[in-house]
């Protein structure tokens, strides 16, 4: 039992037991009288035992999901060229950013932070994005920025250093060029290592939002060896569990062949695909957005019946689920 109890502490948790204890994949269930007290990622109301959710703070998504996604999750927003994953990672970050960290008797918890990390964009270049697209969320977040509840972070440097491209182009300071700025054109810095840096001090019970995956990958093809960008995303899975917060990377379907994004896809929590579907003829195309895969909640939806949803994205709202895709005939 010396191991075991290595791993309840590591765990910081308190445990009374007189029963059956089931240990996998590092996680403990209880049955008949145990009793778990002060875990991470789990709400406890008496004998029921309910996962920690983080609301997406899109309530027509949050209703489906029964309060949000897992605390302490690794999500793939994995989409077609304007099809929604970005707009989902706007929405969802405004809304967080409105909402107080905990409201009394929720058994979700809004993220205290909100991270936007970028490889190849600017931070102008995505505000002017947003405002474009959706003046109120660029209001929010343009308020929420001057309290620190949001902070964009650039890797470009890192993520340009060593290529061919110009300082004068990835670098849009108009300062004079100091000795470190002229080092970056000399010499790679490590940007796994920056970015695990960055994670480890901000992500800690906040929402990460990594833009993107796709850039990751094709910086891999250069820079690294594709077994170890797998081990890298298999590491921030691991750690987000002691983050307790909410992760989303987004990456562009048929980046990679199909046998690479599933082995992307299986270093996640959750795969939420967003997809254009064209009826054909004059029909306007749709926007689809679909839960492959989500770890503690897929089995809810598959009970009641839902195959996917259509998505609405307008100025004044953002991301809206506009309607509900269940399949018929299933028992």
């Amino acid at each position: 039992m010396k191991g075991f109890h290595s791993a309840i502490q590591q765990n910081n948790t308190i445990l009374q037991y007189n029963t059956i204890i089931i240990i996998t994949e590092y996680k403990l269930f209880a049955k008949n009288t145990l009793k778990i007290y002060n875990t991470k990622n789990i709400v406890y109301h008496g004998d029921n035992i309910k996962p920690a959710k983080i609301p997406t703070c899109i309530e027509s998504l949050d209703t489906i999901l029964h309060g949000g996604l897992p605390r302490g999750s690794l999500t793939l927003l994995l989409e077609d060229g304007g099809a929604g994953g970005f707009e989902f990672a706007i929405t969802t970050a405004a809304r967080t950013l409105q909402k107080n960290t905990r409201t009394p008797g929720e058994e979700s918890i809004v993220p205290e932070k909100v991270c936007y990390i970028t490889f190849t964009r600017s931070k102008e270049d995505i505000m002017n994005e947003i405002a474009l697209s959706f003046q109120k969320h660029h209001a929010t977040i343009e308020e929420k920025m001057k309290q620190s509840r949001i902070e964009f972070k650039e890797f470009s440097e890192a993520y340009f250093a060593s290529s061919f491209i110009p300082t004068r182009w990835r670098n849009r300071s108009k300062r004079e060029p100091s000795l470190r700025s002229l080092k970056w054109s000399e010499e790679e810095e490590n940007l796994i290592e920056a970015l695990i840096e960055y994670l480890d001090k901000n992500a800690d019970s906040s929402l990460i939002i990594i833009d993107s995956l796709t850039a990751l990958v094709q910086y891999s093809l250069q820079h690294m060896k594709w077994n170890d960008l797998i081990l890298f995303l298999y590491g921030i899975q691991r750690a987000s569990k002691d983050w307790k917060g909410l992760i989303y990377t987004l990456l562009n379907r048929n980046i990679c062949n199909r046998r690479k994004q599933e082995e992307i896809a299986d270093c996640t929590d959750g795969v939420i695909v967003f997809k254009w579907n064209d009826p054909g003829g004059s029909t306007q195309r749709e926007r689809i957005m679909q839960i492959e895969k989500l770890r503690g909640v897929l089995p809810t939806l598959y009970h009641e019946n839902i195959a996917n949803f259509e998505i609405q994205i307008t100025p004044q709202k953002g991301f809206e689920i506009s309607n509900i895709k269940r399949v018929r005939g299933r028992v």
